[in-house]
């Protein structure tokens, strides 16, 4: 088992409290953690532990483990930590913003006609020769 110091412990539950998850490459020789400032190796070492007490889910993908904090291990965090429950990790957060109405009307070269074939493709020739007809 690795010793780790209590202000890197600290660094590390600080981080996965305000992301809600953090992701550590599979190397165990790199020196320090990108996030946090920690040794990757304590790093990994701390989320194995939590991982044990079923407080945070692993997902391993493309070499990198993904922890993700689960609602108790947010209760745990804040215990450890010793800090009020207003602090909300970022992926329990709801997005606030609608991206529908970002994403702007698709328009056509000629105007206000969308593109392709389908869709309200205006008057039929018929009616049109009729329209001309009568005025």
């Amino acid at each position: 088992m690795v010793q780790v110091k209590r202000q890197d412990r600290r660094k590390v539950y600080e981080y996965l409290l305000l992301e809600g998850v953090i992701v550590i490459k599979k190397d165990m020789a790199l020196p320090v953690h990108s996030e946090t400032g920690v040794k990757n190796l304590e790093v990994w070492m701390l989320l194995r532990s939590l991982r044990d007490k079923k407080l945070v889910d692993l997902v391993f993908s493309w070499q990198y483990y993904y922890y993700y904090l689960k609602a108790e291990g947010v209760k745990y965090v804040r215990d450890k930590l010793g800090i009020v429950e207003d602090v909300i990790p970022a992926t329990f957060k709801k997005a606030d913003k609608k991206f529908e109405d970002d994403v702007p009307e698709r328009r056509g070269p000629r105007g206000n006609k969308p593109f392709g074939r389908g869709g309200n493709r205006g008057p039929r020739r018929a009616e049109e020769q009729t329209e001309t007809a009568q005025q």
